[in-house]
């Protein structure tokens, strides 16, 4: 999480020694698609997350790699506001709102138009870190924003062309891809319970 006290993660330490991790904005977004990846089995999935964001040769250490995917698991998923406050209540299977991969282009789009930032050039350099604290800070009208409120809103107390109005907006804003963050923190919840459970 973001500190103004203090420096980016950069690295992780294991036995007195310090390993360079890549937490790159784009590297994280990739570690989620992969949580969404069906060609791959939850043990590949935890080799193919390490090596995403290590660069350099690490211990061959089962307890290394458990410790380390448990914490990047964690790390990427920490949120300073209200936890979970808009997830699950009664068992429900949290709302959905947005997806890094469905609603790329607007948050590109809002990046450069709020900030002046292209995510591309960005690419290998934004930390995870800045790159979650600009998403949250992005103004109500930039694009992003805007199609969060469409699915957001509700239709209670719309009738005759408002409501038919919003309604054709919630279909076309509908998120398809099935890859929310709620959704992406449970499976990274799922893929280490798996690891620990071997």
């Amino acid at each position: 999480m973001l500190s103004l006290t203090e420096e980016l993660t950069q690295s992780i330490a294991y036995q007195g020694r310090e390993y360079p991790i890549d937490l790159s904005y784009d590297n994280v977004l990739r570690f989620y698609q992969l949580l969404d990846d069906a060609d791959f089995d939850e043990g590949e999935k935890i080799i193919a997350a390490f090596h995403i964001f290590f660069d350099e040769e690490v211990p061959d250490d089962p307890e290394f790699l458990m410790n380390v995917v448990k914490l990047l698991g964690e790390y990427v998923s920490d949120s300073p506001y209200g936890g979970d406050t808009a997830s699950s209540q009664d068992g429900q299977a949290p709302i959905r709102y947005f997806s890094f991969q469905q609603d790329a282009p607007a948050i590109y789009a809002s990046f450069m138009e709020q900030y002046g930032i292209d995510l591309i050039e960005e690419q290998g350099k934004l930390h995870w870190d800045k790159f979650k604290a600009l998403l949250d800070g992005l103004g109500p009208e930039t694009q992003f924003r805007r199609i969060v409120a469409i699915r957001q809103r509700t239709t209670d107390g719309l009738e005759g062309e408002e409501l038919a109005a919003l309604m054709e907006q919630q279909q076309y804003y509908r998120l398809t891809d099935g890859a929310s963050v709620d959704v992406q923190t449970q499976r990274t919840d799922a893929m280490l319970d798996a690891l620990f459970k071997q």
